[in-house]
């Protein structure tokens, strides 16, 4: 058994037990301290029972989110962190510069991530409680275009990845032992043909299946997540939760203790998390699975049996199968970036701007940059822009290596080439984008297609937003699903790219200081 998977399946240690009575002493006062946590996006829905924890433990958790991938990069480089607390950490605790950084895990909660489908379509397909498919059915129909889902990328989300090691485990033909030989490629392409919907994160996934549910059978996410949209009033018909025969992949959520020297206080922490108080609160507020076997559990949750499938073993397997969903499996994206080159970005930004191109271009050997490169078969569209469109660009990743080098060094030639100067045209800029998305249909031609747009500063030249929005609301909608993700950059003004993020479906993103090649990278995951 390897260090990291003893330090999951330990049990608590006697120090555990010994916290537990130390907290029990009547009239003893709890110590007090600050722990440092790098979290997933996903245990946001614990913030409101962060005091009760603080109150009962002495333990305020001071919670940064990052993406998996992200965090595991900032662990590696040494960043202050206390603790850590992802929906899982098994690509931590397998890659080599994080692996020796945990000095112990315990999973506090439990969530499946699983397939939920509208109940008309789970009706109309036989399947149901009693009547569950397997991931061959699911995939077949998927290829069919018989069923539509939306699932988050696996290289940015957890919820995304587990699902995909889940589905390569039950379609491989040596699943226990699973070697990227194993990996079935055709049936997963197939699978994947569904996929009409994808995002960075679990929670913007429900949020926009929300809003596309008309055209959409169902999505891939965790069953928390399900169990509360069913909850939440906001679909026009529930989702039946599918709980395929060959098995699926839970999320523990295990919370790692980085720093040795915080143990007591970990051990603190853990004794009240995992006490029966604490997981039925948990279980009733966000509809996760108790880890505590005391603990029953409640009427919300399907009883169908739950196989769970294996997982795999090495960083080489895990990364080989991302790599293959990127390049060959999932729908190909067909990226429009927008970038703005007045003469406001002279200088430092520019720079930045052309530093975070190179990170598209490969120029990133990171984790997180091997997966936020142009990958094969992506088209991307550059239409640079001052007071006026100034030029547009296409690049065609195409398939196989050489291909792959001619665009990224193509990409990189643009922006070695962008000059400062001029004013600012967003929206006319924004119009043309959508004429080109309108002549290119890429839909059509099986892309995912999304516009990214880069600003550092307000409309200065040309139409204004209640042109652009009534132009927006008059394309067909094949170009209206596709949505534009703002980059709030310099003198940008916030609310003004909000609007437009609102108008289109998309999401804002703000780029600080000499961060924007990190904001590149989270928009990947929503391409």
């Amino acid at each position: 058994m390897t260090k990291a998977r003893s330090l999951l399946v330990r049990p608590l240690a006697a120090a555990v037990l010994l916290a537990a009575a130390v907290l029990a002493a009547c009239g003893e006062r709890v110590p007090q301290v600050e722990l440092h946590t790098i979290a997933g996006s996903e245990v946001k829905d614990l913030e409101p029972l962060l005091p009760e924890i603080q109150k009962n433990t002495g333990v305020a958790l001071k919670l940064t989110y990052s993406g998996t991938l992200e965090g595991i990069e900032r662990i590696e480089r040494g960043e202050s962190y206390q603790l850590a607390w992802f929906s899982h950490a098994k690509y931590l605790l397998l890659n080599p510069g994080t692996k020796d950084k945990v000095r112990a895990a315990e999973k506090v909660m439990l969530s499946p991530v699983v397939l939920g489908v509208k109940a008309s379509k789970a009706s109309a397909l036989g399947w149901g409680p009693g009547k569950q498919p397997t991931w061959k059915d699911i995939a077949a129909r998927a290829e069919a275009g018989e069923l539509t889902y939306a699932m988050t990328n696996p290289a940015a989300s957890n919820s995304g990845f587990t699902a995909l090691m889940g589905v390569v485990s039950a379609l491989a033909g040596n699943p226990d032992a699973l070697r990227a030989t194993d990996v079935d490629n055709a049936r997963l392409a197939g699978f994947f043909k569904g996929q009409r919907l994808t995002a960075g994160s679990s929670g913007w996934l429900a949020e926009k299946y929300v809003a596309d549910q008309a055209r959409l059978d169902g999505m891939i996410n965790y069953e928390s997540v399900l169990l509360s949209l069913n909850r939440s009033g906001k679909l026009q018909e529930p989702l039946t939760l599918i709980y395929p025969q060959e098995g699926i992949v839970t999320a523990d959520y295990p919370l790692l203790l980085l720093d040795g020297a915080q143990r007591e206080a970990y051990d603190r922490l853990l004794v009240y998390l995992k006490s029966e108080a604490f997981q039925r609160k948990m279980m009733e507020t966000t509809l996760r699975r108790p880890v505590n076997t005391a603990v029953a559990l409640s009427d919300a949750f399907p009883r169908d049996l739950i196989v769970e499938l294996s997982f795999p073993g090495s960083v080489e397997v895990i990364n080989g199968i991302l790599f293959a969903y990127l390049n060959d499996q999932r729908k190909p994206a067909h990226s429009y970036w927008l970038l703005d080159t007045s003469g406001s970005m002279q200088g430092q930004r520019l720079e930045e701007l052309k530093q975070a191109l190179g990170v598209l271009a490969g120029d990133d050997r990171s984790i997180t940059g091997r997966f936020a490169r142009f990958q094969n078969r992506e088209h991307i569209t550059v239409l640079e822009f001052a007071g006026s469109v100034k030029a547009v660009r296409n690049f065609d990743m195409g398939q196989g290596t050489e291909r792959n080098e001619t665009a990224l060094q193509a990409v990189r030639s643009l922006a070695a080439g962008l000059r400062a100067y001029g004013g600012t045209a967003i929206y006319d800029t924004l119009r043309a984008a959508y004429i080109q998305v309108a002549a290119d249909r890429p839909e059509r031609d099986g892309y995912y297609a999304t516009i990214v747009l880069l600003t550092d500063g307000k409309n200065t030249q040309g139409t204004g937003p209640d042109n652009f929005a009534d132009f927006y609301r008059r394309l067909a909608p094949e170009a209206r699903r596709v949505r534009v993700f703002p980059v709030i950059f310099g003198d940008a003004d916030p609310a003004e790219l909000q609007e437009v993020a609102a108008l289109t479906g998309g999401r804002a993103f703000k780029a600080s200081g000499s961060n924007l090649a990190a904001v590149f990278k989270e928009i990947r995951g929503y391409q």
